[in-house]
């Protein structure tokens, strides 16, 4: 028996992003970046950990993420229903209906129906005296599920 395997070209876009303080500037810059993956025939378009404004665990950087005219999440629904593209996306705070937060990843896919959300295992915590702290785990709440998802091209 002989299986053949003919080659399918596959491309995935990873966007790097210059965040700023202007919410609104840096979905723009999003916006474009994942409609200009697409037009080079990107299948999957990957954003970075908090695409949508500077990232920090203290409660006004997670109030300052999550506050917008445009909701993170159905920004990227819409921006992978438009470009036709599975859209993993970056990293956006969440709270559950306890009242917990989350770093969450939200993957869409081409048609905007949300394939699944993943939420940060391993937080960010160090604390080097006299030299730096940062502790999500002060703010946030581990996920505590490995996440999959298929395309028609990988899984």
């Amino acid at each position: 028996m002989t299986i053949l395997f003919l080659p399918q070209e596959f491309r995935l876009a990873v966007v790097q992003l210059h965040v700023t303080k202007v919410k609104a500037d840096n979905l723009s810059r999003a916006r474009g970046l994942i409609s200009e993956a697409a037009g080079h025939g990107a299948k999957v378009v990957v954003l970075p950990e908090c695409f949508n404004s500077p990232y920090g665990t203290g409660a006004s950087s997670l109030s300052m993420q999550r506050r917008s005219l445009e909701n993170p999440a159905g920004f990227c629904q819409r921006q992978s229903k438009e470009s036709q593209v599975y859209l993993v996306g970056g990293s956006i705070p969440e709270e559950d209906d306890g009242g917990k937060l989350y770093n969450t990843c939200p993957v869409f896919g081409p048609d905007g129906s949300l394939v699944l959300k993943h939420r940060k295992i391993h937080l960010f915590d160090i604390d080097v005296p006299g030299k730096i702290r940062f502790q999500e785990s002060e703010t946030l709440s581990p996920g505590s599920n490995l996440s999959v998802f298929d395309t028609h091209h990988l899984r």
